[in-house]
């Protein structure tokens, strides 16, 4: 799997052409805070775009692509209001890039970066204003930095660089940035400014060093300031007798960090909030028919309030409180890779409370709304390693959903007794504390390739990753797997738990893909960048003395993975879902628990000679 740089030059109504082949798209997601657009499909394609105006849009056409499943159109607000797909020809897939009103982007800052022929990620510029065009009327109200009124008791807007980055909220203030559930935030007070300290976060451009005169619930500024590329401080600076403020991460919408006060806004100054309900409001709500007022005064009194989720038992359990008696039942949402519980003739507290995130968090994102009038919904999705247990109701007003962490990745039921011992019986790790991340890729939303017989990639590699971090272990050696269960997890978040962990080693398992016509190709490869020439030789060279596979060789690239992680790094690929050879292996859990075995002794191997 090669990289491909493409620098895209577009003007209005002009196409960037190269030869197409057949194929589906398989998967696809936009990176609002990013403004980055990835895209994959089951055969090799590539790309024609066009820019378009009136009104403003990018179009990316897959030729000789069909969607992989009913047209989707999907909202982000802002410049950027939506990315759309749908079936231009029958034999032509699109995906448009919609922007708002007034906006327009730059051709030559659009870059496609093909990381194979059939992974592709579309790096967009800020949209910019077209001259002598405002906003829409429907773009939220954000801060001034000079902290003048329009008069109309909301606040003026921003300059235009700052999109809408923060927001005015009926809960307090909304910072939209990448969620990071888990990182670290520290507070400070010092004097009248409140100071938030938050770990592995790098601000937008626009929000660094800026000061924003907000004058809303007692707070007077919010500062943005970047101390270190690791950190983050916003402060806020309040007005005498202003309550305590917290700030979490939420992935409720885009997801983002939130500010709320103590005791909620009602009794503070709620002149100029937007519309947004952070934690409350439904994604899409549907209109409802208002009841007679005492019917529905009525029913409201039946209800029990979900007032806060807390993390208990030493970030074991995660208990949701509520002022009277709680029903609920919970269930796995297979397509979102989520675990949900719904409670019934419920309705959330304004504000509701979320529970405190630590380094150490078993939950990796949640987000609560208002399902509809009498259904309150949690969707919750564990970190790596972390497996959810049972729902239980230990009090009328409390539910408790217990959250696992093993301490091994339990051995695979149709492995034989004989392959559940050590592999290297004289193996003797050099220091005790080695820490190896290893990393499946793909998951959850994300199938990666779709070989024969619709055979997907996730579903061969985290079983393969499961076993090697399972023989890892048995040698004494520390293993943080980026995830466990078939969620979807991001490039990004990948390289951070490994950085964050301070890992020796990071090994990358995938598996790969061609053209559905070129069955013919097969074998197993490893890739590495910079110091993991050693650790992808040692990978090689084990499985090719092991295993009877078609040998691709050890070769350098540019993964995304490989650049971003701070230790010796290597990414595998146990071979081709498309091949005529490797396919029905691949599918086949002897070969795949041999093919663990192979890729975890070369590990070993290499922790052995080479690391300190």
């Amino acid at each position: 799997m090669r990289f491909f740089w493409f620098f895209l030059t577009l003007i209005a109504l002009s196409t960037w052409q190269l030869p197409a082949w057949a194929g589906q798209l398989v998967f696809w997601e936009f990176n609002a805070q990013r403004r980055q657009l990835q895209f994959r499909t089951n055969d090799r394609v590539q790309p024609q775009a066009q820019l378009i105006t009136n009104p403003s849009r990018l179009v990316i056409d897959l030729p000789g692509t069909v969607l992989g499943s009913s047209a989707v159109n999907r909202s982000y607000g802002g410049a950027i209001t939506s990315v759309r797909t749908g079936q231009f020809t029958p034999d032509t897939a699109r995906l448009v890039v919609e922007l708002a009103p007034g906006y327009t982007l730059d051709p030559n800052a659009i870059r496609f970066e093909g990381r194979s022929p059939t992974d592709w990620i579309v790096d967009i510029p800020e949209p910019q204003r077209i001259s002598g065009q405002t906003p829409p009327q429907g773009t939220p109200a954000l801060f001034s930095n000079s902290g003048n009124n329009n008069g109309s008791g909301a606040p003026a807007p921003t300059e235009a660089f700052l999109g809408n980055l923060v927001q005015v909220t009926q809960q307090g203030f909304l910072v939209n940035l990448e969620p990071r559930p888990g990182s670290r935030i520290t507070t400070n007070q010092r004097g009248d400014r409140l100071e938030f300290t938050l770990r592995d976060l790098q601000l937008p451009r626009e929000l660094e060093n800026q000061t924003l005169t907000v004058n809303r619930y007692q707070v007077k500024q919010i500062h943005f300031e970047q101390p270190s590329r690791t950190e983050a401080r916003i402060s806020l600076t309040l007005e005498p007798g202003s309550p305590r403020w917290r700030a979490l991460y939420t992935t409720f919408g885009n997801g983002g960090l939130v500010f709320l006060p103590d005791g909620g806004t009602n009794s503070l100054s709620s002149q100029g909030t937007g519309s947004i309900n952070v934690l409350t409001q439904a994604a899409n709500p549907q209109p409802q028919t208002q009841a007679p007022a005492q019917n529905q005064n009525s029913a409201q009194a039946r209800q029990s309030t979900v007032e806060a989720l807390e993390l208990a038992r030493n970030n074991s359990q995660l208990v949701i409180r509520g002022n009277d008696r709680l029903q609920a039942n919970g269930s796995w949402n297979q397509s979102e890779g989520l675990y949900q519980i719904r409670i019934n003739n419920a309705r959330l507290a304004e504000p509701v409370r979320g529970p405190q995130w630590g380094g150490n968090s078993p939950i990796s994102r949640i987000a609560i709304r208002q399902e509809n009038a009498n259904t309150v919904l949690v969707q919750i999705a564990p970190a790596p390693g972390v497996q959810i247990g049972n729902l239980t109701q230990p009090s009328a007003q409390f539910l408790a959903l217990d959250l696992n962490r093993p301490l091994a990745v339990p051995p695979p039921a149709n492995v034989p007794p004989s392959q559940s011992g050590r592999l290297l019986p004289n193996f003797r790790p050099p220091r005790s504390n080695i820490v190896v991340t290893i990393d499946p890729g793909h998951g959850g939303t994300d199938p990666g390739a779709v070989g024969i017989g619709g055979l997907q990639e996730k579903n061969v590699i985290l079983p393969i990753s499961q076993e090697v971090t399972r023989i890892l272990q048995q040698h004494g050696i520390g293993v943080r797997m980026t995830r466990n269960t078939d969620t979807f997890i991001s490039l990004e978040e990948r390289a951070r738990q490994a950085n964050a962990a301070g890992a020796d080693l990071f090994v990358s398992i995938h598996a790969n893909a061609l053209s559905m016509s070129r069955p013919d190709v097969n074998g197993f490869e490893v890739f590495y960048h910079q110091s993991g020439r050693g650790l992808a030789d040692s990978i090689h060279r084990n499985v090719m003395r092991r295993i009877t596979i078609r040998d691709r060789g050890v070769k350098t690239a540019r993964f995304y993975v490989l650049r971003a992680t701070s230790m010796p790094s290597a990414l595998v690929e146990v071979g081709f879902v498309t091949g005529r050879e490797d396919a029905p292996r691949l599918n086949d859990p002897a070969f795949r628990s041999q093919m663990a075995q192979s890729i975890a002794a070369g590990i070993l191997e290499y922790i052995q000679n080479s690391v300190r």
